[in-house]
């Protein structure tokens, strides 16, 4: 007993994220804040040079993001997804038949913590459009999104919305550029946030819903004027 007991503990050994890990976590995070354009190709002995590694976990990385759905194999490297327009609707049905009974479960599990971090997070989205900071507005009004959603307690259902998440920071970067897509993303998100907070759990999964469509109607609308 007295060797056992003597034995030195494991629990507190730290180990590093593998390389591979790191480096799709950093490519997942640039190409959801739009560093790379759709259609942008991504070279493996670029990338490898510029974070001085070896290319073995770049291409693992590269991999990873291509099963994600958010890079294209062809053949002898990899590029940004360029969604199409039937790829596009389908992810909008998709959202709308998630988002708003996600939006019913956060309602029923609220704890005060979370209504203040949203009335936080509102405020932000508030001065932002106030000051025209474009870039701070769709950072806060990302981060509204990802507060709630954090919060939904059904993990598949969770993770199954996230999927799509890479898609809508894309529409997002394409269309809050318009001052009129910003004035009714700020209104929802207010509605959000009073839903939220009441306990209303119809406003919340319409709000939910409105806001996907705003969204497809705004792409829809930038993207005809850029045919």
């Amino acid at each position: 007993m007295g060797y056992l007991m003597a034995l030195p503990a494991f629990t507190d050994i730290q180990r590093a994220p593998p390389l591979a890990e790191q480096i799709y976590q950093r490519l997942r995070y640039q190409l959801r804040a739009g560093a790379h354009a759709p259609g942008e190709r991504l070279v493996e002995s670029t990338l490898a040079q510029q974070l001085a590694v070896s290319r073995s976990p770049v291409r693992e990385a590269l991999g990873r993001l291509a099963a994600d759905g958010l890079l294209e194999s062809h053949g002898s490297g990899f590029q940004v997804v360029k969604p199409t327009l039937q790829d596009m609707a389908e992810i909008f049905e998709m959202r709308r038949l998630l988002e708003p009974p996600a939006a019913r479960q956060v309602v029923r599990t609220m704890t005060s913590d979370l209504i203040q971090e949203l009335n936080d997070l509102l405020a932000g989205v508030r001065a932002a459009e106030k000051a025209g900071d474009f870039a701070a507005f769709t950072d806060t009004n990302y981060a509204f999104r990802a507060a709630w959603l954090a919060r939904v307690p059904s993990r598949r259902l969770r993770e199954t919305i996230l999927r799509f998440d890479d898609q809508a920071g894309f529409v997002r970067r394409t269309t809050l550029v318009l001052p009129e897509a910003r004035a009714d993303a700020l209104a929802l998100v207010e509605r959000f946030a009073v839903s939220f907070r009441t306990g209303d759990e119809n406003g919340a999964a319409a709000a939910a819903e409105e806001f996907i469509d705003e969204a497809a109607r705004y792409y829809n609308q930038v993207t005809d004027a850029g045919q």
